[in-house]
């Protein structure tokens, strides 16, 4: 279906440090909490686009990028591909758009969406990923929900946001002896929360919770089942994360671990070459699934750039078909769009499952 050429490496990114703050609380050292600074305009522009704001809840659905924005993300990139707020604006591109699954405001001269959705947004209560993300699937735009939610926790922990009398049971929810290995941090947390018959519809604060009411199964329950944790260890969860996504700060740690955990290694790790930046767009995504996986797939034969981006897939989609056949449109969105907006031709013949 497309793709294209970039040259040249970009050279290891690293993030600017603007707070360092230490805290010692509950038996639990926390590690230095850092505050990154970010493309400023870009990054404003961003969150207005996704509907953030200091009273926002996680209720927003249908969350879409302007043209005028994604134009200048790739603009600034082809620019300057070896700068750093270049490269995390298209890591911002990248993120919403192949990840979070929003769409594009203002479609009109864009080429056909591989998604066959005419550009529109895929979010809404159970799909698709959140700026204000904490009522189901994870917190944030990223979905945090493993080891970087515990890191995300000690970091909320660590700021002012949070009152002394609740500063431990929250940093207790980042122990990891707390939870079950075998599953998803996140996941027990809720569980915990939305299983009992006995739940909590105010936070600490005495706010209703306005998240998404999404059901749940028995399956769930028992799945994700675990006695450490209970119905007040959501509300605490909720009250001071929600609190979190309230602020510019909470969201650019969220997205700068992202960056770090995902985007950066992708960027490093992507041969150069013709297609280089295309195949990043799309091994992003199959990194922030599977990890291994992504680094497999670069060991896959490609001669173009058409075959970097089939590469991607079919490693996938070896991984797991249903997911591809899923999200495999969606994948490919970033790709087009930074074609279009780079003025190459649109590459044809990639493969999606039926």
């Amino acid at each position: 279906m497309f793709l294209g050429a970039w040259g040249g490496k970009p050279m290891k990114a690293s993030f600017k440090t603007v707070v360092v703050c230490c805290v010692l609380t509950a038996g639990v050292s926390i590690v230095p909490v850092k505050a990154w600074a970010w493309p400023g305009e870009v990054f404003a522009q961003f969150l207005d686009q996704g509907r953030w704001s200091e009273k926002a809840d996680d209720n927003i659905e249908g969350e879409n990028l302007s043209s005028d924005l994604i134009k200048r993300i790739v603009t600034d990139y082809r620019a300057q591909p070896n700068d750093r707020d270049a490269q995390i604006e298209l890591g911002l591109l990248a993120l919403a758009m192949g990840i979070g699954e929003w769409g594009v405001a203002d479609p009109a001269g864009l080429p056909p969406d591989p998604a066959h959705k005419n550009w529109k947004s895929d979010t809404g209560p159970d799909s698709g990923k959140h700026l204000m993300s904490y009522g189901v699937g994870g917190v944030g735009l990223s979905h945090a929900d493993q080891g970087d939610l515990r890191d995300f926790i000690r970091f909320v922990a660590g700021t002012d946001l949070v009152s002394s009398e609740h500063r431990d049971a929250l940093l207790r929810l980042a122990v990891p002896t707390v939870y079950k290995k075998s599953v998803g941090v996140y996941d027990q947390l809720r569980a915990a929360g939305v299983c009992p018959s006995k739940q909590f519809d105010n936070d600490l604060k005495g706010e209703k919770f306005n998240h998404f009411n999404v059901s749940h199964r028995k399956e769930y329950c028992a799945k994700y089942a675990n006695t450490s944790l209970q119905a007040s260890d959501w509300r605490i969860f909720r009250t001071w994360i929600r609190i979190a996504l309230r602020t510019k700060l909470g969201q650019e740690r969220l997205v700068a671990q992202w960056m770090k955990d995902y985007w950066f290694k992708s960027l490093e790790r992507v041969p150069g070459g013709a297609g280089q930046i295309e195949e990043v767009l799309v091994n992003v995504r199959v990194r922030n699934s599977f990890p291994v996986v992504a680094d497999k797939a670069l060991k896959r034969p490609a001669s173009d750039p058409k075959g970097r981006i089939q590469r991607e897939l079919d490693a996938y989609g070896a991984h797991s078909r249903k997911t591809l056949r899923r999200r495999c449109g969606i994948m490919l969105r970033p790709v087009v769009l930074y074609r279009h907006f780079a003025g190459e031709p649109q590459l044809t013949g990639i493969q999606c499952p039926q």
